[in-house]
């Protein structure tokens, strides 16, 4: 029984080798790209906080202040608001005077001060 449980703990092992090297090799190839989106997430609701605390505060007058730095922050890689592809139907009203674009789902959001409303 002794050298059968040994062979057993060598096919185990080679297993777990053959697991991880397989995890590498999805990495390296860039198989989980898809989950590049948080960190355009993050900065949206960091922006979002910020206007909140400066419209709070009294640092700015209105959302229409918070629009610029939302715009940037809440932007993909690909220059597109990160939450326009999610609203049903989409929002295509952008806030006068500021450069928040048409469909501007987070941006909006963001320049409201709504953190809690930001998702990807």
């Amino acid at each position: 029984m002794r050298k059968a449980q040994g062979a057993l703990e060598y096919l185990i092992i080679i297993a777990a080798v053959l697991a991880i090297a397989a995890i590498v090799v999805l990495f390296l190839t860039g198989a989980f790209k898809g989950a590049t989106g948080g960190g355009n997430i993050a900065k949206c609701r960091l922006s979002a906080s910020t206007c909140a605390n400066n419209i709070a505060t009294g640092v700015y007058a209105s959302t229409a202040s918070c629009a610029a730095p939302c715009a940037a922050a809440c932007k993909n890689s690909a220059g597109n608001d990160i939450m326009a592809a999610l609203a049903t139907p989409p929002v295509n009203v952008p806030i006068p005077g500021t450069t928040c674009p048409a469909g501007a789902t987070a941006c909006l959001l963001c320049a409201a001060g709504n953190t809690a409303g930001i998702s990807g």
